[in-house]
This record gives C-alpha cells, structure tokens and sequence, in this order.
C-alpha cells in the first residue's frame, strides 16, 4: 500500500515484468495489474465515489497500460508511471460522469448504525464531495492522494511530476481551501 511506500517503489521483480511485458508477455503484465489492483480501485473509488465506475476506470487505466507500456522508460518505476495514468483517466471520466449525472452523492450502508447517524454521514459525505469538487484539479488530486489513500508527499510528487515542496504547499492550500469551502458550506448550505 502506498502508506508503507511500497505502491510506488519498485518490488525487486518489477522491472524484469516490466521488460516481459513490452515485449507482450500477458502473464508478466498480469502480474503488474495483481500487484497494483487493489490500491488502483483505491484511488479511483476516491476520485469518483461510486463502485462500478471505479472498476469501469481501473479497468480502462490498465488496458491504456497495457497500450502504452513501451513509452515506460527503463529503470522508471511502473507505479508511479501507472498512477500518473489512472488519476488522468479519472480526472477525465470524473468530468463525463459529471456532464452525465447531476451530482449524484453515493450513500452508503453503515452497518447497523441508527437512521440519525446514516444521515448524518451522508450529510458529512456530501458536504466533502461538493468541497472536494470545488478544488482545482491538481489540488483535489494531492488531497485524494494524501489525506484518503495515505500515499506519501515523494510518492504523489513522482506521481504528478511536480517538486515535493510544491506537493506540500498544495497540500497545504487545498486544506485551507476545504476549510473555507466547508464553513462557506455550512453558513449557506
């Protein structure tokens, strides 16, 4: 998972599957989508909040993947390469889904929690969707990233090609910026 540093660092075999699969062995790419899977859905489900598109769009960033691995730089690590690809491709579906649904806010069993507090949740829900899009896109993206998938200022800074201090000071004004949104939110909302 990207909170201990491994989904962006290089497993030992990772740049021997990476060769294996720009020369089209299915196996070895398969592999790489076993080992990023589950953290891919991770961050797709953060971007898009609903469980079927998240899975659409893991699905679609692997075959793009799987298209465009030969422009891979050798020695590059495929996560952050892959990630790179996969946060594109959601910032993208995130706007046709938008055009195609009017803000939809998923609600989510709580598991047995009173009807007060599933609302109340979904309230909190909505409120941090409709905060979270408010953001400019960069900014959105590095609180995804940080604050829900616990990946690390040097992992999302690889991730979106910008310095690790910029990644900070984004941080840093993205949660200002939440802060703002949420008391704007709660003043007129």
């Amino acid at each position: 998972m990207a909170a201990s540093g491994e989904a962006l660092s290089p497993v030992s075999d990772e740049p021997q599957l990476v060769a294996r699969a720009t020369r089209g062995d299915r196996e070895a790419f398969a592999a790489l989508v076993e080992r990023y899977a589950d953290q891919a859905f991770a961050v797709a489900y953060g971007f898009l909040q609903h469980v079927e598109d998240s899975e659409d769009l893991v699905h679609d960033a692997f075959i793009r993947a799987l298209e465009r691995i030969d422009s891979l730089q050798p020695g590059s690590s495929f996560g952050a390469w892959f990630y790179r690809l996969l946060v594109n491709t959601a910032l993208n579906r995130r706007k046709y889904l938008a055009r195609r649904r009017m803000e939809e806010v998923p609600i989510t069993a709580t598991g047995g929690a009173s009807p007060a507090l599933d609302s109340e949740r979904a309230e909190l829900r909505g409120r941090l969707t409709w905060a979270l899009s408010k953001l400019p896109a960069e900014l959105e993206t590095i609180v995804i990233l940080h604050d829900l998938e616990g990946f690390t200022h040097p992992e999302i800074a690889r991730v979106l090609e910008i310095p690790e201090g910029t990644c900070r000071s984004h941080l840093s004004r993205a949660r200002r910026m939440l802060r703002d949104l949420l008391k704007e939110y709660q003043h007129h909302g």
